[in-house]
């Protein structure tokens, strides 16, 4: 039996391997939730009008969820325990680590 105290983590366990594939992410997302925006606003038939505002509305709140997670918040999680640390814009300014999860979690329950 090996026991030693130093732990077997790679890159891909790493904070900084969170931080590019959340930026990868928000890269290759923000011209399909523009996209998206276009076609609700101006590609939506005049038959879907009453449920335009619904649709612009279910994807603001999907956009801005999407954009507390990769940009803003980037929760690391300290997995099997219940702890972590965020790595995002709102930790550079202070930000208090409550606040910022109870942001995460009015966006994921206002979709």
């Amino acid at each position: 039996m090996n026991s030693t105290c130093i732990p077997d983590v790679g890159y891909f366990d790493s904070p900084k391997f969170l931080s590019m594939v959340l930026h990868m992410n928000t890269i290759i997302s923000t011209p399909i939730h523009l996209f998206g925006f276009y076609c609700i606003i101006w590609k939506t038939p005049m038959i879907m009008k009453s449920a335009k505002l619904y649709l612009l509305n279910l994807h603001f709140w999907i956009f801005s969820f999407d954009y507390s997670i990769s940009i803003l918040m980037m929760p690391f999680l300290l997995i099997p325990h219940y702890a972590g640390y965020t790595l995002g814009v709102l930790s550079w300014f202070d930000v208090s680590v409550l606040f910022q999860t109870f942001m995460g979690l009015f966006f994921l329950a206002s979709e």
